[in-house]
């Protein structure tokens, strides 16, 4: 905190207890609180907050007078805490006992038993700054993430959406795979907080350990010569064995060849790469995860990325602007199409580092790929994606930017109540969707 002064917002329904405040807190006699704005809703609250810059709200509980009230102060609690330019503490004031507890699941961090007297006064006047120091601890954690609780996501998702398995695949290099694959897993299991697994599938030589960072001692090549010398047969403990976990969140990794002669192993290859590459689908898909992001190599000749190609409910092709991947892409898909049945609505094109200036259009893009397009991220001239890879720091984790933006609006096409998220840190959103197949109806 730049300064001592703890400023103090209040939402409260009796006026009684607005009085107290207002007697302790707008004098010499308030040890450092100063009460600074009054609220009658919960809309004014946040305003109040955002124009005196105030650390601490003090909120009535029957001030959410319905079940969508009790949502909407649910929401603003977990916004408030997790406000990107410092965390705003909430106390609650509570009437009934019950919500000393609500309180608590809400991400109020801390209460006072109404009506406020002179012992909720002297509460008030000790706890604060603790409280304070508790929400600013929490922020300087190093595994600290801005990530709304699940009662507040309960608020959000309606539940239209549905599990996936998706492939991340391009047949030229230097494409975005790595970095798209990563952004789009982060993204649905660290700020949308659904169960992810990430697999680096990419037999050429995965990369993913670098990048997020992880370790890379237990992987895929480790993980299909246990599946071998248990005789064919993969569980899920096995599996979780090999998982490398994202901090303390919902993303989940199962690393790659960090070895590119690992990749030509035998167990990752022919009738028993095969074999292995449908258990491992098998039995993720078992586990119930609600997203598993495969990120594949180029050749689809290799097990491990023809399965998935074919099994995947959605692959995304992964194209840039230049001419030379336009024509590679697209004798690759012809090759694809005489391996797999290419079903329209599993294959995507999502058009990376775009510039309209750079001389090939979007829509000779698709024409010619014969691919609907899912998504279009921008150029990157800021260079913030190969800092991102190099610092280990995924996009979507830092300040919005456009990349970041459109890499969300791409993920709301699978998991649409991200764009609420996204927007409550800051980043811009767009309306419009057109990839209601993916969506439950």
């Amino acid at each position: 905190m730049s300064d001592k002064e703890i400023r103090l917002v209040a939402a409260l329904t009796a006026w009684g207890d607005e009085a107290a405040l207002y007697n302790a807190f707008s004098s010499g006699e308030g040890r450092g609180i100063v009460l600074v704005g009054r609220a009658t809703h919960l809309a004014q609250l946040e305003d109040q907050v955002r124009t005196y810059q105030a650390n601490v709200v003090l909120i009535d509980h029957q001030i959410a007078k319905s079940t969508e009230g009790e949502k909407a102060l649910a929401d603003l609690i977990q916004r408030l805490r997790h406000n990107p330019e410092y965390p705003v503490v909430t106390i609650g004031v509570v009437y009934d006992p019950k919500w000393t507890q609500i309180f608590e699941q809400m991400g109020a961090l801390g209460h006072v038993a109404g009506p406020i007297g002179p012992q909720q006064i002297e509460e008030l006047r000790n706890d604060l700054p603790v409280a304070i120091q508790i929400a600013y601890q929490e922020r300087l954690r190093p595994d600290y993430v801005q990530r709304f609780s699940e009662s507040a996501l309960r608020i959000i998702d309606s539940g239209a959406w549905q599990k996936h398995q998706i492939a991340i695949w391009s047949t030229k290099g230097g494409v975005g795979k790595t970095f798209l694959s990563r952004e789009i897993a982060v993204a649905l299991g660290v700020l949308a907080d659904r169960r992810t697994l990430l697999i680096d599938a990419d037999m050429n030589c995965g990369k993913h350990h670098l990048h997020l960072p992880i370790t890379a001692e237990r992987n895929v090549y480790s993980l299909a010569t246990v599946y071998k010398a248990n005789r064919n047969t993969l569980t899920p403990a096995m599996i979780q064995q090999h998982l490398q976990r994202y901090q303390a969140t919902n993303l989940y990794i199962l690393p790659g060849v960090y070895d590119m002669t690992l990749g030509g192993a035998e167990v990752l290859n022919g009738p028993q790469g095969e074999a292995f590459a449908n258990a491992l689908m098998d039995t993720v898909e078992a586990m119930g995860w609600d997203f598993v992001i495969w990120d594949l190599g180029q050749s689809y000749f290799v097990p491990m990325h023809l399965v998935p190609l074919r099994r995947c409910s959605l692959i995304l092709v992964i194209a840039t602007a230049e001419k030379s991947t336009a024509i590679t892409v697209e004798l690759a898909l012809e090759g694809l199409r005489k391996q797999i049945a290419i079903e329209p609505e599993r294959f995507r094109l999502l058009i990376n580092m775009w510039d309209e200036s750079l001389g090939l259009s979007a829509r000779e893009l698709v024409e010619r790929l014969k691919l609907p397009e899912f998504a279009r991220i921008p150029y990157d001239s800021s260079m913030s994606v190969h800092r991102s890879l190099n610092y280990a720091r995924p996009l979507v984790l830092e300040k919005p930017n456009p990349i970041s933006d459109a890499i969300i609006n791409a993920v709301a096409g699978l998991y649409r109540p991200i764009s609420a998220i996204w927007a409550k840190r800051g980043g811009a959103v767009h309306k419009e969707r057109k990839l209601i197949p993916f969506l439950k109806r």
